[in-house]
């Protein structure tokens, strides 16, 4: 375990979450950024401060209705309409479907000396997970990260294939499910790099007649910044032999595939760990 930890601690820092950074504009002392509704251009006014809305001439359509605005001169009546937004993007991240209120922002255009079509307030900046440079004028926005079960689903296709791989013996398929600086720990020792993950697989188990034949089963799926670690079963069959093992897996997304940094499995202890043949395993 004290491995894993010593590893993860130095891997993680290698694997930020791509973020982007969003340049603002000016208008007059107020910060501002272009967003796009619906693939046109816009000005919204950055505002930490407030909630987001839209300028009621620049969005003049949607249900009417009275709507109370809280200001530092006090709460005041005005009318206001309730816009549905398709689409909202913010540099590359897009929201869909958003339902904003749209009231009369033209006082903060006359002010500014430019036309102000709305308000990206705290509530969208907070699930941007942006954070505003005011001395260099950006917006660091935190990339999108998909849902974790999504992930988890996504990995476990890819190991499911190779599975496969390891089972009709295709070196250069099973392979590419590994980290070309992969390290694993196994019963028979430690191993670093692909070749020598690659060569550990080929001996024991890819020359074998009939071939091996491996069931990997994860039990638990534990996301850490970008990466899945995994903790699994697993049972190989060479031969007369079933070898069963526990262990844990690192696994990182890279290019649209997800490929396996860290391994490290045991055998059962007691009598059952003593019927391994270390050839094996």
């Amino acid at each position: 375990m004290l491995r894993i930890l010593l590893l993860l601690a130095l891997l993680l820092p290698w694997s930020p979450i791509r973020a982007e950074e969003i340049p603002l504009e000016t208008c007059d002392n107020l910060l501002v950024v272009q967003v796009h509704v619906s693939g046109m251009k816009f000005l919204f006014l950055v505002d930490t401060a407030a909630v987001s809305m839209l300028n009621l001439k620049s969005f003049a359509h949607g249900e009417p209705f009275k709507a109370s605005v809280k200001s530092w001169n006090g709460t005041v009546e005005t009318n206001a309409q309730d816009v549905l937004v398709g689409d909202l993007a913010v540099g590359q991240h897009h929201f869909k479907n958003l339902r904003l209120t749209a009231v009369d922002l033209s006082a903060i255009g006359q002010a500014c000396g430019r036309r102000i079509d709305g308000i990206l307030g705290i509530d969208l900046l907070a699930q941007l997970g942006a954070t505003v440079d005011v001395k260099n004028h950006t917006a660091h926005v935190a990339a999108a990260v998909e849902p974790l079960q999504a992930r988890v689903a996504e990995l476990e296709h890819q190991l499911g294939a190779c599975e496969q791989a390891f089972n009709r013996a295709d070196e250069r398929a099973f392979a590419d499910c590994l980290d070309p600086e992969i390290v694993m720990f196994a019963v028979g020792g430690d191993y670093y790099g692909r070749d020598a993950v690659m060569e550990y697989h080929r001996d024991r188990y890819f020359r074998q007649n009939p071939p091996a034949h491996l069931s990997f089963t994860p039990r638990a799926h534990h996301a850490i910044g970008d990466a899945i670690w995994v903790e699994y079963d697993l049972r190989i069959i060479v031969g007369e032999r079933v070898i069963r093992a526990r262990g844990t897996a690192l696994c990182q997304k890279e290019d649209g595939a997800w490929r396996i940094v860290h391994m490290n499995h045991s055998r059962p202890s007691g009598a059952a760990q003593q019927a391994v043949d270390e050839r094996y395993f």
